[in-house]
């Protein structure tokens, strides 16, 4: 080959290039981003618009509706998600995975520029924005002290938010449980009534009052004087001199009517560590940050910041994603060096020679570095997924070497010197070398190409691969022949130390093994019925064994992180929450396992993170831990509370059931009967349902007949209800450089009870003989009726949906979905009403349907391969026999190691194809060789199976003991990843073996096919 002959011919030369190529990629590598998993951009748009005060069906009605039919209409929309709550509407938009995600926000706000008009007077505009997946905290910090929350969020606010946002690539900072300071306005409802003053009076006086606005200019002409009115409040008392209004000629002060608390917001999140009082602080990174860079500049920061803290106070590190990263990079760099280790000491047990051995393994390391040029032009990341490729593809970069130099070695041993050996033994093996590398990259091009997030997920771990193998070959025809004319040494080969003494007893094992494996062949040839109908036996018999695999989206795995989370009943205060918050906090720390605890709880649910001891620490599996809490939890009363562990790519719980319809009435009825199927199905747990009653509501029904004769509005009373019971913002108080919000509301002791809302008067259009407004009692114009409203209501393509969602333990999503659609067909579904699959289910289904595509696609270009290779249609399909040869060894081996069908073994499948067609290429290669020369058929298969055995064997022995490390699932979160090792070690060891013998039988009915000699009869006759 001419690439070969200038290397061997121009050592020099071909060694620069490869420096070259080993120091472009170690300056990639150094410049590569490092993060858990691969950047995956989703067209996705949210908008959020705020109804204040609204309940959720009027939000539902007014807004949410309205907006689900404008973006309706814009392209590429796959389907719209509203989630409906007291005063918030808010909607996803999902577009197709082909639209580009900044045209996609760019036309859902074109088409809601107008939205506005129609939506309610007291509607906030929609806020759109881009959903990015990696807008999620990196990393979460505790502040704790023996101070109030109120100062502990002031430490928070004033100093340490503050310098974090400083460090370069941080977005955002946000708090939890943090209490701002507020100046708080308390009506007295008596004095107002007594006053007849009126709330929009009180609210307008405050918001004309402490005001600062420029008045112009004056000039003299000489010179310019800025006029400025100066209104606002200096002192909190002030406030209490502004007047409201007048009456009988007499001015009305706020002191007349209120009193001034100088107070702090109301409490709406409680956050602990371990049991202490704490604020929470989410760290947020910058788009397209290195997550492990910016964790790490934080850490510095906070270290700085500790020594300017009071004393006692402490600042704790209680979530950090770059520990995820840091362990599950540093365990694939282990599984790639160890492997790449095994590898090269297959290769020495084969050639027993240092230098031979050398020789093929630089290959992996020129290879995996040469692949970070590429990872690094393409924009990859140094992700679990990139560097997954490259441990998996450990065995397959040194393949290629494998092969060339045990046929330089084979040539040597015909008596040729070192250069003639090199350039013949690759010139004769470099068709079928260049044939597999392409079939491989033929398999990982489409896994690259995938559609969908799963796609996404898989680009860089295919384009690597590819990338890798092509290095590979590259090496395998210019470094290895030419280190093989220089150095190798046949006289050193033929030894006389004792490994080289233990390394020929090994070889003549091995030879008696090949001898024998001749006669076998040669047997088997003759009886071709029975060899076909035990190959064909074998593979029916191993899909008779898919249904024991189960399926599931994403392998569990070992991740050191529990979460237990609990939706409380309607109707508890935040206080109430916090106690309950306690409870579970207890009970999670009382077991050994557990390191530490980090709960946030609010009015509506808990979020508990329990960080547990390293897998290795301790006696059993964060599965075992998971049962037990659950155990304990059973127990409880008050909230619906599960259990689970931190998973890869998904969120929320794996069994996700949508029911779909008109009437919210009709679907609780169904979901309730839903809700009891999977209830019943034996491994599902936690059941639970997002239809909330939500909290009792006391509504104030208008007599619209009775208001219009005394002047009074809707609206009016929505307004005076809102202030007085919640409280209005009305201004801003600065102190400093700092703001602080002025809110008007009623007196704490006069809104305690429902028997409150009597003592509240509205102003009508009556007035008295003086000309006062006559103020009315608010139970002359409402009825009280007592309700329950839902507290959240939930749409899926303009339609409202209820979602009953379950864990599983002890059965795989796959054997949830085949018990569920056998028992949901007896629930009865009236017309207009459906099954909508979402979740884990929708993922995994759409994870399979691109795996087809791509293992369809993987066949036939490996099938294009072989054809142009062998320039034959009828060849190609005898090598890729070994394809469903592979499947046998697959199903046993993920059978055997406990594994189920994922979408990471899947992908080990797909992998297969291109790694199996490289014995069967070697192989059928050799034979038409040895045909072209003149020798019969069944002989020349038979040569060309005993002299390819060796390297055969070499290749399938170094990939097999390359996943090796992979396989076993060691280190933190390698479970999800070791399926795919799984799959790819048992098709490997079941295809070896069946290609051959199977191989070369099926050779021979195609090669009669090709000359015109085939009959049915004569497939099953001696040849």
């Amino acid at each position: 080959m001419k690439l070969t002959e200038i290397s061997i011919k121009r050592p020099v030369f071909a060694t620069v290039i490869i420096l070259a190529l080993v120091v472009v990629g170690l300056v990639s590598y150094m410049s590569l981003a490092v993060d858990q998993y691969p950047s995956v951009e989703l067209p996705v748009v949210a908008v959020i618009v705020q109804y204040p005060g609204a309940a959720p069906e009027q939000v539902e009605s007014k807004v949410t509706q309205k907006i689900e039919e404008a973006v309706s209409e814009v392209a590429g929309v796959e389907h719209v998600t509203s989630t409906v709550s007291e005063g918030v509407s808010t909607t996803v938009i999902q577009f197709t995975m082909e639209t580009n995600a900044d045209a996609a926000a760019q036309n859902v706000r074109d088409k809601l520029g107008g939205v506005q008009a129609i939506l309610p007077d007291d509607a906030k505009a929609p806020i759109i924005s881009r959903f990015d997946p990696t807008d999620i905290p990196i990393m979460s910090i505790a502040i704790t002290g023996d101070v109030t929350r109120r100062e502990l969020t002031v430490l928070a606010e004033d100093i340490i938010t503050k310098r974090l946002k400083a460090v370069n690539g941080v977005a955002s900072v946000d708090v939890k449980g943090g209490l701002d300071r507020e100046i708080q306005i308390q009506l007295d409802s008596n004095q107002m009534s007594a006053y007849s003053l009126t709330i929009s009076e009180v609210l307008n006086s405050l918001r004309n009052e402490n005001i600062d606005s420029p008045g112009g200019k004056i000039s003299d002409g000489q010179r310019k004087t800025d006029l400025r009115a100066v209104g606002s409040i200096k002192d909190t008392s002030q406030f209490l001199d502004i007047a409201v209004g007048q009456r009988g000629g007499v001015p009305l002060y706020v002191k007349n009517i209120a009193t001034i608390e100088d107070t702090t917001e109301e409490l709406a999140t409680v956050t602990k560590l371990n049991d202490m009082p704490a604020l929470g602080l989410d760290v947020m990174k910058q788009s397209g940050s290195n997550t492990v860079q910016v964790v790490d500049n934080v850490k510095k920061q906070l270290e700085s910041i500790k020594k300017e803290l009071p004393p006692g106070i402490d600042l704790v590190v209680v979530r950090d994603n770059s520990k995820t990263i840091k362990e599950s990079v540093q365990d694939v760099e282990f599984n790639l060096v160890v492997g790449g280790i095994l590898a090269v000491a297959i290769v020495f047990l084969f050639l027993g020679n240092w230098r031979s051995t050398i020789i093929s393994g630089i290959a992996i390391p020129v290879s995996v570095i040469a692949s970070f040029m590429v990872m690094k032009a393409l924009n990859f990341t140094l992700n679990t997924m990139s560097l997954l490729a490259l441990s998996l593809a450990v065995g397959l970069l040194i393949d290629d070497a494998i092969v060339v130099i045990e046929n330089i070695v084979r040539h040597l041993e015909m008596g040729k010197d070192k250069v003639t050996a090199a350039l013949d033994g690759t010139a004769e093996i470099g068709l079928a070398v260049m044939a597999t590398t392409f079939t491989l990259v033929a398999v990982f091009v489409p896994v690259g190409m995938m559609s969908g997030t799963v796609g996404q997920f898989f680009k860089e771990f295919g384009i690597t691969v590819a990338a890798s193998v092509l290095v590979s070959l590259f090496v395998a025809f210019t470094l290895t022949p030419m280190l093989s004319a220089k150095y190798l040494d046949y006289a050193e080969i033929k030894g006389n130390s004792k490994l080289a003494r233990a390394w020929f007893t090994w070889n003549a094992k091995f030879d008696e093994l090949t001898a024998k494996y001749g006669q076998f062949l040669r047997l088997t040839l003759r009886q071709r019925r029975k060899v076909i109908l035990v190959a064909a036996a074998l593979f029916l018999g191993s899909l008779m064994l898919l249904p024991l695999l189960g399926s599931t989206f994403i392998p569990d795995a070992d991740n050191e992180e529990i979460t237990v989370s609990a939706v409380v009943d309607p109707g508890m205060s935040v206080n109430a929450v916090g106690d309950m918050a306690d409870s579970m906090v207890q009970i999670i720390r009382g077991l050994p396992e557990v390191r530490l605890t980090y709960s946030v709880a609010n009015s509506k649910d808990i979020t508990i993170l329990a960080e547990l001891t390293p897998k290795g620490q301790r006696d059993r599996s964060d599965e075992a831990i998971i049962k037990e809490l659950r155990q304990k939890f059973s127990v409880m009363t008050g909230a619906e509370i599960s259990v689970s562990k931190k998973a890869a790519m998904t969120n929320g719980k794996p069994v996700s059931l949508v029911v779909q319809g008109t009437s919210l009435e009709t679907l609780a009825e169904i979901a309730e009967q839903v809700e009891q199927v999977v209830a019943s199905i034996p491994g599902a747990v936690e059941v639970s349902s997002s239809y909330e009653a939500g909290n009792p509501d006391a509504q104030l029904v208008v007599k619209h007949d009775r208001a219009a004769d005394l002047g009074i509005s809707t609206a009016s009373i929505a307004d005076t209800l809102q202030t007085m019971f919640n409280g209005k913002v009305v201004t801003q108080y600065k102190e400093g450089e700092d703001s602080y919000d002025v809110r008007v509301i009623l007196d704490p002791d006069k809104r305690r009870s429902l028997a409150d809302v009597k003592d509240v008067y509205l102003s009508g259009s009556a007035q008295d003989k003086s000309g006062q407004v006559v103020m009315v009692p608010l139970d002359q114009v409402t009825d009280t009726v007592y309700a329950t409203s839902p507290a959240q209501i939930k749409r899926y393509d303009n339609q409202q949906q209820i979602t009953i969602s379950a864990n599983l333990s002890g059965i795989t999503l796959g054997e949830f979905n085949t018990a569920f659609q056998k028992k949901v067909a007896d629930v009865a579904m009236p017309e207009g009403y459906q099954f909508v699959t979402t979740g884990q289910t929708k993922s995994m289904n759409d994870a399979f349907s691109s795996m087809v595509v791509a293992l369809t696609m993987a066949v036939l270009f490996i099938f294009f391969v072989l054809a142009a290779q062998f320039e034959s249609y009828l060849d190609p399909f005898a090598i890729m026999l070994a394809l469903p040869l592979a499947i046998i060894g697959a199903i046993i081996g993920l059978l055997v190691m406990g594994s189920e069908l994922s979408v990471m073994s899947l992908i080990g499948i797909i992998m297969l194809m291109g790694l199996v067609t490289k014995n069967a290429i070697l192989l059928v290669d050799f034979a038409k060789q040895r045909l072209a020369q003149g020798v019969e058929r069944n002989q020349a298969l038979v040569e060309a199976a005993t002299k390819r055995m060796r390297p055969i064997i070499m290749t399938t022995a170094a990939m097999i003991v390359g996943m090796i490390p992979l396989a076993l699932g060691i280190g933190p979160g390698a479970e999800a990843r070791a399926p795919m090792a799984h799959a790819i070690i048992g098709g490997l060891v079941t295809s070896t073996i069946l290609t051959l013998v199977v191989v070369p039988v099926v050779y021979t009915l195609f090669d009669d096919i090709k000359n015109g000699k085939f009959t049915v009869r004569r497939v099953f006759k001696r040849v």
